[in-house]
């Protein structure tokens, strides 16, 4: 396959991988439009018939194709050139269909997908409960999934539970909600000393990486979650963001509105034009640092507890996440 090809073939895979449902070549020349990647639809309907015979998609009748676990794998596996950027344009996606509505307090948020090892899973559930008793997650809110059940697109194999966790860039959503674009710049390692935010020790920026940030860091266990919910002192993943100026008391009066939803809040909001946590900051906008998402997966990782994580997995509606007293309780 020339190279030209197998990047249509990845941006059409990609455009499927997002979808909830099934989708025809119509749809797809729109996604693709929305996302500034022109293709007609005689051409997607060309390389979907190249899809289907490499057993990357699969029809369903006349509501379109899907992606097959061997199409996931193939973008997965995509050129790493290619990926560069794909984090970045994941979260605008995500953010820009993101239906939850504060005010109703329902919708569609982004949350995490993880499974942990069923066999030390009472383990793993207190050492989540820790963290999220501790405030260093990301709202109070989790999914439970019974080992060979189904979590997203995903089927859970007999010896793993499934986890969503509300992601960091739902924040991001309720705020476009509100008027208030979010510029997210990168994802690190945040030192806390004395309960509190001290400095980033390690950073990588999302429009220059193939792979989420705080997953690198939570498998290579680099941080040091639990000793920062026990005793105030130690490293956990966060997320730095930038907002107009203008918008900053808005954004504090939101973020005090969704901590007491459960949805999460802002870790610090800083000043206009000023630096924060010592990171520069562009004229005319506010530093806000945002804990991470999968912060609660990376303490039961550093127990030696076998997770997968995936960042920004899916969409799901915020009513299906239970306060997690009463998610965990069972397994307690």
């Amino acid at each position: 396959m020339d190279e030209r090809s197998r990047r249509k073939i990845l941006e059409i895979l990609r455009v499927l991988d997002e979808a909830d449902r099934p989708l025809g070549g119509t749809r797809i020349a729109q996604a693709l439009s929305l996302a500034g990647r022109e293709m007609s639809q005689r051409t997607i309907r060309y390389y979907l018939e190249r899809t289907d015979a490499e057993g990357f998609t699969r029809p369903e009748g006349r509501r379109g194709r899907i992606l097959t676990e061997q199409g996931r794998q193939e973008l997965e596996h995509g050129g790493a050139v290619d990926k560069v950027g794909f984090i970045a344009a994941k979260i605008e996606s995500l953010t820009y269909r993101q239906t939850y509505r504060i005010r109703q307090n329902k919708g569609m948020v982004v949350v995490n997908l993880s499974s942990v090892q069923a066999d030390r899973f009472n383990e793993a559930a207190a050492h989540m409960r820790t963290v999220f008793a501790a405030g260093l997650s990301m709202g109070s809110r989790i999914k439970i999934v019974e080992p060979g059940g189904r979590l997203g697109k995903h089927q859970l194999p007999d010896d793993a539970y499934g986890v969503a966790t509300i992601c960091s860039f739902a924040m991001n959503g309720v705020f476009l909600d509100a008027g208030i674009p979010t510029q997210t710049l990168f994802g690190g390692l945040l030192q806390m000393i004395g309960h509190k935010p001290a400095r980033f020790t390690q950073i990588i920026y999302y429009n220059a990486t193939t792979l989420d940030p705080l997953e690198i860091f939570i498998k290579g266990k680099m941080t040091s979650v639990s000793k920062a919910a026990v005793t105030g002192n130690g490293v956990v993943g966060a997320s730095f963001r930038e907002i107009p100026s203008p918008s900053a008391e808005q954004a504090r009066r939101l973020s005090a509105r969704m901590q007491r939803l459960g949805l999460g809040s802002l870790m610090l909001v800083g000043r206009p034009g000023q630096p924060l946590l010592e990171v520069p900051i562009h004229s005319g906008r506010v530093g806000v640092v945002v804990i991470g998402g999968l912060t609660p997966l990376g303490a039961v990782e550093e127990a030696g507890i076998s997770t997968k994580n995936q960042a920004m997995g899916m969409l799901m509606p915020f009513e299906d996440l239970l306060h997690y007293e009463e998610a965990l309780k069972p397994y307690l």
